[in-house]
């Protein structure tokens, strides 16, 4: 009966994220979680909920609770990897993405996405050259990428200034 209970929260919660109405849902997601701790959807969603409102450290938390939970979900990693980007954690955003890579197909979009987020990582941290390989790698996937070719072109000018 909980588990149901659970789900008709979790379902109501998804309902006000769709809506853009975050902090109702995640009030919706809490009170799917009060009732299962372990329900990995209402955390990775409450995750999503609070990235959007900019509450990264909060975020940060769900997708890590969502990867001690079930280790192999690859969104969470991906979630994650942004989330500490976006924090400045620039070192941890770069493993996390290469863990992410070294497990999810490359023919997928988050693939790309991975790759030049962290080449983005890889710039912050002035690692310019592991930073171009992998800008070169998803403008390889797709070569209108106009992310990538902007950080393409960051990263020439500070390569230039070392010469």
């Amino acid at each position: 009966m909980a588990i149901k209970e659970a789900e008709m929260f979790y379902k109501q919660a998804m309902s006000f994220l769709e809506q853009g109405k975050l902090d109702k849902s995640i009030e919706f997601f809490d009170s799917a979680l009060k009732i299962d701790k372990d329900y990995i959807s209402a955390w990775n969603d409450k995750g999503v909920a609070l990235m959007e409102l900019g509450k990264y450290p909060e975020a940060l938390q769900c997708f890590e609770e969502v990867i001690r939970l079930e280790p192999g979900d690859n969104m969470a990693w991906y979630n994650r990897g942004y989330v500490l980007l976006i924090l400045e954690e620039y070192q941890e955003a770069v493993n996390t993405f290469d863990l992410f890579r070294g497990r999810y197909s490359k023919k997928d979009d988050f693939y790309k996405y991975a790759l030049y987020l962290q080449a983005q990582g890889l710039y912050n941290l002035k690692e310019y050259d592991e930073s171009l390989k992998l800008i070169k790698e998803s403008l390889k996937m797709d070569k209108t990428f106009k992310e990538a070719r902007d950080l393409m072109e960051l990263v020439g000018k500070e390569t230039s200034k070392k010469e």
